[in-house]
């Protein structure tokens, strides 16, 4: 499976690559993506390929029930919070809004306690690093950023445990 992600992520590179330097290709992705891309991600890579190099990276480095749970943090907490924070969002914080980091909180909680087999106190370090990552703004991208550092602080959690 690491080799299909590794060639899917180059494959995806060199897509985006092309998008933004060949104007009919870019004419095509933003044909069939255009409506899906955010004004930010026209001249830059897509949240999606980061997810992906993210992803990869995780994959890679990190032992599989902590890459596992890294990527759940990554999909399940940074979506619902992305979702809550526009629907419900009221108190502004950091240019995001505290119900949708309090629920990336919550949510990447909920899901490390779902993996017993890891130690508590290195799971719940690398939830709250991850929700620093996904409020604090940053020039590299939180899908990117998330699941690798998660899955960094709780390999190293785990030396100490």
């Amino acid at each position: 499976m690491l080799w299909i992600l590794g060639i899917g992520t180059i494959g995806i590179l060199v897509v985006e690559i092309l998008r933004m330097r060949t104007p009919l290709v870019g004419k095509i992705f933003e044909f069939i993506f255009g409506k899906i891309v955010r004004v930010s991600e026209e001249r830059s890579f897509t949240g999606a390929t980061f997810t992906l190099i993210g992803s990869f990276v995780t994959i890679l480095i990190f032992e599989k029930e902590v890459a596992v749970v890294a990527l759940l943090i990554l999909t399940t907490a940074d979506s619902l919070a992305a979702l809550v924070g526009v629907k419900w969002g009221k108190i502004p914080l950091l240019g995001k809004s505290a119900e949708g980091t309090a629920t990336f909180f919550i949510i990447g909680i909920a899901i490390v306690f779902c993996f017993p087999e890891l130690p508590r106190f290195p799971a719940v370090c690398g939830v709250i690093t991850a929700t620093i990552i996904e409020l604090l703004p940053s020039p590299i991208n939180d899908n990117l950023m998330i699941p690798i550092t998660v899955a960094a602080t709780i390999s190293v959690g785990n030396l100490f445990v």
